[in-house]
């Protein structure tokens, strides 16, 4: 989002804040209908919704974490609001480490960070990754400098141990793409019923899955965190960027839907090109005032919408090779069985499927990915 100056207008003390008040709505709006609470791709207009610390600052369309300097610390929240995590959530992120002169080696990395407490925290220099003085959260640490601990290049997740009051490491992954070659790499983290995985510059398999209860771990008994990103540099040192970053909470599955109890019928499968998809169903038939949910893998991307002959139009990310696209039906309507148009949306073609369900038996499309298998 840019927002155009308006610095030689005589009222622009008064004009800019209505300007920035309304902006933000509408993409506060547009954001809820895509079930993400949080979606920026440029970070030129955004400080609205992020908590800067340290020496972190938005420049050039990127946030900048920490500088290409020594001894720098700098962290950055969501801080509209704390993420409930109940159902679990979502968070995607594009980064960019990066040297402005070579000589000096790359340090010391950068932390994805889970906490409670306040969007108003920021940590220490050097191999603390600007995370190791808060207490109480859970950090995947995107390290860049080898402290002795098998490569120079690695993943680790970390989380307080309140006995020690220091961090534990509790899992490393060491094989993963080399993130200091200047080159954009995105990252997606995914939590849901107690386990963390993270995906690395593909959206194939997990470089790391593991059980985690995410509420123990940062004493947030109601299920609720702040989300930001922590970064550090010492003698060695480098620019850590966002290019990109989105927070999405997961919906609850209805209770009055028995997934265990109803059938599911494949209607064929539907291949796409790209992952990032736009898809939009509306009534076909005779408006009756069906209710459904549709289910996308593990996911509930729409929950409880009544069907009309307007479409509704919203964002999905595909995962692994292909995700069964499940209609469930709240109803019937009028005119039995409950039935949808669904297009979707590759960013290439368009395509539409009309699928049914009588709450007892649901129909399905299998979408399947057919594009770089090697990502």
């Amino acid at each position: 989002m840019h927002i155009k100056s308006f610095s030689n207008h005589p009222y622009v003390s008064y004009i800019r804040p209505l300007l920035l008040a309304c902006l933000f709505i509408s993409q506060a709006l547009l954001i809820q209908g895509q079930q993400y609470l949080f979606q920026i791709n440029s970070f030129k207009a955004s400080d609205q919704s992020i908590n800067l610390r340290g020496g972190c600052a938005i420049a050039d369309g990127k946030l900048r974490i920490v500088a290409d300097k020594p001894a720098q610390a700098g962290a950055c929240w969501y801080k509209a609001k704390k993420i409930d995590f109940t159902d679990g959530f979502e968070s995607e992120f594009t980064f960019l480490i990066s040297k402005d002169a070579a000589g000096t080696p790359p340090g010391d990395g950068f932390a994805f960070v889970i906490q409670s407490q306040s969007p108003e925290l920021s940590g220490g220099t050097g191999d603390e990754i600007g995370y190791k003085k808060i207490p109480y959260a859970v950090a995947l640490e995107f390290d860049i400098k080898d402290d002795n601990e098998g490569s120079r290049n690695h993943i680790n997740l970390s989380f307080w141990n309140p006995e020690t009051k220091s961090y534990r490491q509790y899992a490393t992954v060491h094989e993963i793409p080399e993130i200091t070659d200047g080159k954009p790499h995105f990252t997606r983290i995914i939590y849901r019923e107690g386990r963390l995985q993270i995906y690395l510059d593909s959206y194939l398999f997990p470089v790391l899955s593991v059980k985690l209860d995410v509420a123990a771990k940062i004493n947030s008994p109601d299920h609720t965190a702040w989300l930001g990103f922590t970064a550090s540099t010492s003698d060695f040192h480098a620019n850590h960027d966002l290019l990109s970053w989105s927070i999405k909470e997961f919906a609850p599955q209805p209770e009055d839907i028995k997934v265990d109890s109803v059938v599911v019928v494949e209607k064929g499968s539907l291949p796409v090109k790209q992952r990032k998809l736009t898809i939009s169903v509306w009534d076909h038939n005779t408006v009756d005032g069906d209710i459904i949910s549709l289910k996308l893998g593990d996911e509930w991307i729409l929950t409880k919408y009544e069907l009309t002959a307007v479409k509704k139009t919203f964002d999905a990310t595909l995962i692994g090779f292909g995700q069964d696209l499940t209609l469930y039906a709240h109803n019937v309507g009028m005119v039995p069985p409950n039935t949808v148009t669904v297009s979707v949306f590759d960013g290439v073609t368009t395509q539409k499927v009309s699928l049914e369900s009588n709450m007892e038996t649901s129909e399905a499309i299998k979408i399947v990915y057919t594009g770089e298998q090697n990502e």
